[in-house]
């Protein structure tokens, strides 16, 4: 369901906020509060998990996102609708940290690659489904006679409502009670002994979300307004994005085995740079949108691997605080990104594209040269490190 609310909102959130009057600068600050948001609640949440469990959180991810989203399409003003995105990060932040931890506690490593290939393919999906319908609602809406920043807003406060309902299913996980008494982080930062591996995931992690931050929150204001899509258009292109990678994650682990874990990551993260480079190149909307669409399949197929890879080998008190400082340096690299991001596409919607290209192909170059030495054991199914 939070996917479905991703998807209508990935398609007219800042639409809506260019409609509304005001400018590109902006939409890249609501994606710089939101990181912040969820920067800081990735480094307080790990403690939480033992205290309170997952299932808790997820719940309370699940109503922060919702009411974020709601508030932002209902209340007036840049101000507000910014500071509605710290809370949307907070939100964000729970569900990137507790989501990737439970799901890798929760399977026998030999069963990693697949559950998260199989979770990565059904929130896609999910998100091609919420993409058509922020593409074609407004329409329908338009149809009856609803104006047009009215229907965006309307389209909003569905996606919110997507967002909300989530916990419901969420009130149904089973899992282990937490642990009796207050966790500090104190005593979780003396018991943690990841540093290495948390070390060397942060530096493609940070590079990697300061490139994306750069055009990725701003695909949607591209297609409108320098290439003259409709809504019903940009909701199309973005849900043939989210199938395509729907459908190329399930080669990840085919990838993985032929490939190792870092040679999937490297090369299909290389492979997409032809086709992002070409994007601001493009003149014409059919272009442009196949463009994205093998830049986006190509780009995040193997972040199913990516996961395994952050998490794999890593001992079990210890994920949550991998996860949540790896999504720390995630969001704190996309801040900067999408704040200046905003203000660069104010000035050229194409300049961005070619900046993300470069942080990107550091970041696939960075994985390689730090975590080239990880393998797996078949064996065992898990990662292990060379020595010197």
């Amino acid at each position: 369901m939070q996917s479905v609310g991703f998807g209508i909102l990935g398609t007219v959130f800042a639409i809506y906020l260019k409609d509304a009057g005001l400018s590109e600068a902006v939409v890249g600050d609501v994606e710089g509060a939101l990181a912040i948001g969820s920067a800081i609640t990735c480094l307080a949440l790990p403690p939480l998990v033992a205290r309170v469990g997952y299932k808790k959180l997820l719940v309370v991810a699940a109503l922060a996102l919702g009411f974020s989203r709601l508030g932002q399409a209902l209340v007036p003003g840049a101000l507000a609708i910014v500071a509605l995105g710290l809370l949307y990060g907070v939100g964000e932040g729970t569900m990137m940290t507790v989501g990737t931890a439970f799901l890798a506690e929760n399977a026998p490593p030999r069963s990693r690659t697949h559950l998260f290939t199989v979770d990565f393919t059904l929130r896609v999906s999910a998100m091609f489904v919420g993409a058509l319908i922020g593409g074609f609602l407004p329409d329908v809406l338009g149809g009856v006679g609803v104006g047009e920043l009215v229907a965006l807003r309307a389209t909003i406060v569905i996606g919110a409502a997507f967002m909300a309902g989530s916990l419901l299913p969420a009130r149904h996980i089973e899992h282990s009670d937490p642990a009796a008494g207050l966790v500090s982080y104190r005593e979780s930062i003396k018991a943690f002994r990841s540093w290495g591996r948390l070390g060397r995931l942060l530096v493609p992690e940070t590079l990697i979300s300061f490139g994306a931050g750069l055009s990725m929150p701003f695909v949607a204001l591209f297609l409108k307004h320098r290439l003259g899509a409709s809504v019903d258009q940009v909701g199309m292109i973005q849900a043939a994005s989210s199938i395509g990678m729907a459908f190329a994650a399930f080669g990840a682990p085919w990838l993985s085995r032929r490939l190792g874990l870092v040679g999937t990551v490297v090369t299909t993260e290389l492979l997409s740079l032809p086709f992002l480079i070409m994007v601001p190149l493009a003149t014409g909307l059919p272009v442009a949108a196949a463009l994205l669409l093998v830049r986006g399949v190509l780009m995040n197929m193997s972040w199913p691997v990516y996961n395994q890879l952050a998490t794999e080998g890593v001992p079990q008190a210890d994920r949550p605080l991998v996860v949540g400082w790896v999504r720390f340096g995630w969001s704190i690299a996309w801040f900067g990104g999408s704040v200046l991001g905003g203000r660069l596409m104010a000035i050229s919607y194409t300049l961005p594209w070619y900046l993300t290209a470069g942080f990107y192909a550091a970041g696939a170059v960075s994985t390689f040269m730090l975590l080239r030495k990880v393998r797996v054991e078949e064996s065992s199914a898990t990662v292990v490190e060379s020595q010197p």
